[in-house]
């Protein structure tokens, strides 16, 4: 038996209800169908015209090309201005950002001599004030 309505099901008892079969409100009967559209439109293949950007890889495959290149992250904080300046460099020479940075970097090392690029060590300063005086006496002397 195939059921359609709530009312096709029957009910055992002395007093049933009489049937009305009621249709679907307007609402309902456009919600029904743009239900229907997305799961068709879910389920139909992206045009040919649409998937050229689905070329790019995915960040995986992306992160192994990087690798590879001998390209490793490395998260920096900038200004904003600095990095307004640097994008808008980038956009002008049609490079991508990662190039231009390496290519600045690159070149601001290379004017500066061996020595002013090692980082100075810093020294710990005592603990306690007195401690302090010792070693500014030790200093002096």
């Amino acid at each position: 038996m195939r059921v359609r309505y709530a009312c096709d099901i029957v009910t055992s008892g002395a007093h049933e209800a009489p049937c009305f079969r009621m249709s679907l409100k307007r609402t309902d009967l456009a919600k029904n169908l743009n239900l229907k559209i997305q799961g068709q439109m879910q389920h139909a293949a992206i045009p040919s015209r649409f998937a050229q950007a689905a070329a790019l890889p995915d960040r995986r495959e992306q992160r192994r090309l990087d690798q590879a290149a001998g390209l490793v992250p490395f998260a920096v904080k900038l200004h904003k201005d600095l990095v307004a300046l640097l994008t808008e460099r980038a956009a002008a020479r049609q490079v991508p950002l990662h190039a231009l940075v390496d290519e600045l970097l690159r070149a601001g090392l290379a004017q500066q001599p061996a020595e002013a690029t090692a980082a100075p060590v810093a020294k710990k300063a005592p603990a306690k004030k007195a401690a302090a005086k010792k070693a500014a006496a030790k200093a002096a002397r």
